[in-house]
């Protein structure tokens, strides 16, 4: 079952028949449906497409598929892991959601799968190279490239040709920047792949069926699995559980943002408050500067006066005049003239 904003991007000219649109094969149980033991074929396909090597074995005993009540295991992720010649492994998952870390994620993913080859106590030569192939539905920004499909391995700093082992290698395919370079090459077949996992019911993903044969064989099963009710029921199942995942989320972001308003706000206060002391000592201590130079100028143009007028009355006194004629002349009272004397 494709999501509603998918069914109303269809039009007449898309489909044969929109009561029979084909099941998305972007979400896990699909494409874990669609590429199972018994279509090595196609799981080929894909497989030598992305990494552009060509594989005389493909095991798929590995892959456990597990269809039943996983889609209430909201933390599972459901992969496709294969064994190519020599005991070489490649693991494929695609991605819908952009979650925090994940080129930490994918980078911890390959090493367990690494890891995992080796038993207790056996000899390192037995690990064998290990391919990670992850097709993501949203774009990366922190790759900073505009190819749609880069390859990842060790290499040394200052020769780019130089690498560490051949064990290590990551593919990491956007989705959405495969649609661009579909439109500037129609015979790209990765982007082939993308566009059919993005929309197998699109006109343009069935005349593509017309000229390669994987991507036809791809739709004959996918018709076939899109008729499956049980399968149906299992996809409807997994598209309200991250629909309810998705809204959980955006619940969770929502009380989040609330809360650190309300922090911001109590912070802010508590800071407000803070600088407003500081701003407001460091403006005290100016003004008081200000005031105290003001007052001081006044206080000292008084006491020079003072002084001005005791030196006068000593003059007046050394002249034998009258206490009485000092305080008319200088001001001053008969106690700070009797002072003087």
């Amino acid at each position: 079952m494709v999501t509603k904003q998918e069914q109303e991007n269809f039009n007449d000219k898309e489909v044969d028949n929109k009561e029979n649109l084909l099941l998305s094969p972007k979400y896990d149980v699909v494409f874990h449906s669609l590429f199972r033991k018994g279509n090595e074929k196609i799981t080929r396909a894909l497989i030598e497409d992305i990494t552009g090597r060509e594989y005389k074995i493909i095991d798929m005993d590995k892959n456990v598929i597990i269809l039943n009540d996983r889609i209430e295991k909201k933390n599972e992720v459901l992969d496709l892991k294969v064994e190519l010649d020599d005991g070489e492994i490649c693991n494929v998952e695609i991605q819908l959601a952009n979650q925090r870390n994940f080129k930490e994620r994918i980078l911890e993913y390959w090493a367990k799968l690494y890891s995992g080859q080796l038993q207790k106590g056996e000899d390192y030569n037995k690990l064998k190279r290990t391919i990670l192939i992850a097709i993501v539905d949203f774009e990366i920004k922190e790759l900073f490239n505009e190819e749609y499909h880069t390859k990842w391995q060790i290499r040394e700093n200052k020769n780019n040709k130089l690498i560490l082992t051949d064990d290590f290698e990551i593919h990491i395919i956007e989705m959405k920047k495969a649609r661009k370079a579909l439109k500037d090459n129609k015979n790209d077949k990765v982007a082939q792949w993308m566009s059919f996992f993005d929309n197998p019911n699109s006109m343009e993903v069935k005349d593509m069926g017309k000229e390669n044969e994987d991507i036809n064989e791809a739709l004959e099963q996918l018709r076939r699995l899109s008729a499956n009710k049980e399968l149906v029921e299992m996809l409807d199942r997994e598209e309200r559980a991250e629909r309810d995942r998705r809204a959980q989320l955006q619940f969770a972001i929502d009380e989040g943002r609330e809360e650190g308003r309300k922090e911001g706000r109590k912070e802010g206060r508590k800071e407000g408050k803070e600088e407003g002391r500081k701003e407001g000592r460091k403006e005290g201590r100016k003004e008081g500067r200000k005031e105290g130079r003001k007052e001081g100028r006044k206080e000292g143009r008084e006491e020079g006066k003072k002084e001005g007028r005791i030196e006068i009355a000593k003059k007046m006194l050394k002249k034998n005049k009258s206490i009485q004629e000092v305080m008319e002349i200088t001001e001053l009272s008969e106690e700070e003239i009797k002072k003087i004397k």
